[in-house]
């Protein structure tokens, strides 16, 4: 545990590589691809365990059971576009456009973007389900063959004209 900032970090083994999770006070902060762990773990708390074992559900095609708290950090504006983010179904993909008028302001597309590269906690907020008005895979800080790689797994067709 990091002592000065009460939080708990473990690391779970994907199939896309190490995924770092963060958690404070029984709550998801933060979670990301990372090369490889930089430190030992700690023992794990339950909240980790349970996050874990929900990413093995995750890759494993199982259902998800998000039963713990998540409390990304971020200003107002982004919390609103990752609550819009959370609406978007498995396998499903929407738009920055879609995504700015689902806001409210179809003219907030950049903002919308801006915010959604921001997002903390991957995969449970699915910002990799957002994609450019024309499919084409765009803007994704876990990377953009991640990116692909997660919207296969979830099912969704992508047009070879649009890959990479």
């Amino acid at each position: 545990m990091h002592k000065a900032l009460n939080m708990e970090i473990s690391h779970y083994k994907s199939p896309l590589g190490w995924i770092e999770i963060e958690t404070k006070e029984e709550a998801l902060i933060a979670m990301h691809f990372i090369l490889t762990p930089k430190e030992n773990q700690s023992p794990i708390k339950k909240i980790n365990c349970e996050i874990e074992a929900q990413l093995a559900n995750y890759f494993n095609n199982k259902s998800l059971d998000l039963n713990f708290k998540m409390k990304p950090k971020g200003t107002p504006f982004q919390q609103e576009i990752w609550k819009l983010v959370l609406q978007i179904e498995f396998g499903k993909t929407l738009s920055y456009s879609e995504l700015a008028n689902r806001y409210g302001n179809k003219k907030a597309i950049r903002a919308v973007g801006s915010a959604i590269g921001k997002n903390p906690i991957m995969i449970f907020i699915p910002c990799h389900r957002v994609i450019g008005s024309n499919g084409s895979m765009v803007g994704y800080a876990g990377g953009i063959p991640n990116k692909k790689w997660l919207l296969e797994h979830e099912g969704f067709l992508i047009q070879k004209s649009l890959d990479l």
